[in-house]
């Protein structure tokens, strides 16, 4: 796979410290989840990134949420920013690889977004049998 093409994509936010209500506006987006962390006051946020034209849903987020989201991560009222990008490995496959585009990967890490590849193991159940 030398295609940018992965099948979900998800902005992970923890040590948030504001209310979900005021995370959402000044993101301009909602999220799809927040619940509480062990830390007494700290939340976990997640917001759903489409996949269908998976880079430029890269470059709308950073030109949507990017400088909010680095002004929080500055000040402390998110502790972490994280867009997990996720994709499928063939049971049957030997390798594979997908090419992050570096104006996407430079758009999202100037607003200090750490970017994480996740990788699945798709027919698990083939395998089960």
């Amino acid at each position: 796979m030398s295609q940018f093409e992965p099948f979900a994509m998800a902005l992970r936010l923890s040590g948030v410290s504001i209310a979900q209500a005021d995370l959402d506006a000044a993101l301009r987006q909602l999220s799809v989840r927040y619940e509480p962390e062990d830390a007494e006051d700290s939340f976990y946020a997640q917001i759903d990134v489409p996949v269908d034209n998976p880079v430029r849903a890269i470059l709308e987020l950073a030109d949507r949420s990017g400088p909010a989201l680095a002004a929080m991560l500055e000040d402390r009222r998110i502790g972490k920013a994280v867009l997990d990008i996720a994709f499928d490995y063939p049971a049957e496959g030997e390798a594979m690889s997908a090419r992050l585009p570096a104006h996407a990967a430079t758009a999202i890490a100037t607003h200090g977004i750490d970017i994480e590849i996740s990788v699945y193991l798709t027919d698990v159940e083939d395998d089960e049998d």
